[in-house]
């Protein structure tokens, strides 16, 4: 039994590396895989903590985790949500240094990692992972600022609607406080909000 789960697991981490970052190397991927590990993860752990330089390279499998850190007043602030399958779940692009938010999980979920003193041995050897390592920071990029654009220029109606669509289904998982705060705005007024859309909708169907 124990010999067939170890077999499922190498198997789930080599589909992972060729079908989800597109790695067609076969001796990348035969030293990854043995090198990676499935960690499991409960509601509130802490996967990596601000001021801490991260081991591991981690993608999430299953679940959703928050970037998290304090504003000015001390107060916790959702600076990302990583929640689909191969996210990128690290605090900055450049991982060699002390984290700058801490990562924290939402819903029980599983993360792959596989150590940075690897990664960069392979980056090293394969040219083809440096190219896997700039289309994840330049997907992290993106995302950061389309949330800024949100932010910034929309509305609260507008933020809440783009959430909805950049997240389907994500409304319904998490504790809406930390929604809230990942949209810049109070819990009461995302309350609000979501009151008003609902009204709406409902004398839309009258």
């Amino acid at each position: 039994m124990e010999v067939k789960k170890q077999e499922e697991m190498q198997e789930r981490l080599e589909k992972f590396y060729r079908e989800t970052l597109q790695i067609k190397e076969d001796g990348l991927v035969q030293t990854a895989v043995p090198a990676s590990r499935i960690l499991t993860l409960r509601v509130g752990e802490i996967l990596i903590r601000e001021g801490t330089v991260p081991t591991n390279l981690c993608f999430l499998l299953k679940g959703v985790i928050r970037g998290v850190l304090p504003n000015h007043n001390g107060k916790d602030v959702t600076d990302c949500i990583s929640c689909r399958y191969g996210d990128s779940v690290m605090p900055d692009s450049d991982y060699t240094r002390p984290a700058s938010v801490t990562m924290e999980v939402l819903e029980d979920s599983e993360v792959l990692t596989v150590p940075l003193e690897t990664v960069q041995k392979l980056m090293d050897q394969y040219p083809r992972l440096v190219e896997v390592y700039r289309d994840l920071v330049l997907r992290s990029a993106v995302m950061h600022r389309e949330l800024k654009i949100a932010v910034y220029q929309y509305d609260a109606l507008q933020r809440y609607q783009w959430f909805l669509r950049t997240y389907p289904g994500l409304i319904d998982r998490i504790p809406h406080k930390y929604i809230a705060s990942f949209l810049n705005m109070t819990p009461v007024t995302l309350s609000n909000v979501r009151k008003a859309v609902r009204e709406k909708q409902h004398k839309e169907n009258q």
